[in-house]
């Protein structure tokens, strides 16, 4: 019977932190939620004038775009953890929720937001093939690309976070970053020969089973030394 008990007061406090992970989101406000799980639609935009043989970069743009957005949201996610925060950080102190377990779930809404950033990607897709004509022969690429951006990013925006009191300036580095990350991009690519460019632009580049493989390995790592780095720097941190 204590067991029980137990776990259910485990499983309470594992809601409880969910819910403040996605509150922290939505502002409790409906029309603020609707707004936030559907503002990525507008990256097809980017997709009106690819045609079925170019739809490479279009596509990748629209999902790196997306990707950045959500992961940016599992930024948005630390804003009750922040210093200036000061009945926010002192409700996370007092809150029947263990700093392990806020970690969890923190890495939860973001497995969330994951499948969440994904089922609108292919919405986001769907459309652009339905509006604009946009060929699909680069999708094999781009989205699992894509999904392990978003892990990798994730891994690194999460412990950084923890690791910051100040929202706003961890927040702002982020955003510095991932501009910086697309400029650095477009020049690489300006920078390429045009043979690799062409066919980067139109991703006819296949990976192997065995690179595939490697990225693969490279995100469980990457996840595993994050979460360990998280749970070291949020439960040593004073509220």
């Amino acid at each position: 019977m204590a067991f029980a008990s137990s776990k259910s007061i485990h499983h309470h406090a594992e809601r409880i932190a969910l819910r403040m992970d996605f509150e922290a989101i939505t502002g409790n406000s409906r029309v603020v939620t609707v707004i936030a799980f559907l503002a990525p639609l507008v990256f097809t935009a980017f997709t009106w004038s690819a045609g079925p043989d170019d739809s490479g970069l279009p596509l990748t743009v629209m999902a790196y775009l997306t990707v950045m957005y959500w992961v940016a949201s599992v930024a948005v996610m630390f804003q009750f953890n922040s210093a200036g925060q000061y009945t926010s950080t002192r409700m996370i102190g007092v809150m029947p929720v263990s700093r392990r377990t806020q970690v969890n779930m923190r890495y939860c809404s973001a497995g969330v937001l994951f499948l969440i950033c994904f089922a609108e990607l292919g919405i986001e897709i769907t459309l652009s093939r339905l509006w604009f004509g946009i060929g699909l022969g680069a999708l094999a690429t781009v989205v699992p690309l894509a999904m392990a951006a978003f892990a990798m990013l994730a891994a690194i925006v999460i412990p950084v976070f923890y690791s910051c009191d100040d929202f706003t300036k961890a927040y702002s580095r982020l955003f510095t970053g991932a501009i910086t990350l697309f400029f650095a991009a477009q020049i690489i690519m300006l920078l390429l020969p045009h043979g690799l460019r062409s066919q980067i632009l139109s991703m006819t580049i296949t990976v192997s089973p065995l690179g595939w493989a490697a990225i693969a390995a490279v995100v469980v790592l990457a996840l595993v030394t994050s979460y360990h780095i998280s749970l070291r720097l949020w439960g040593t941190k004073e509220l």
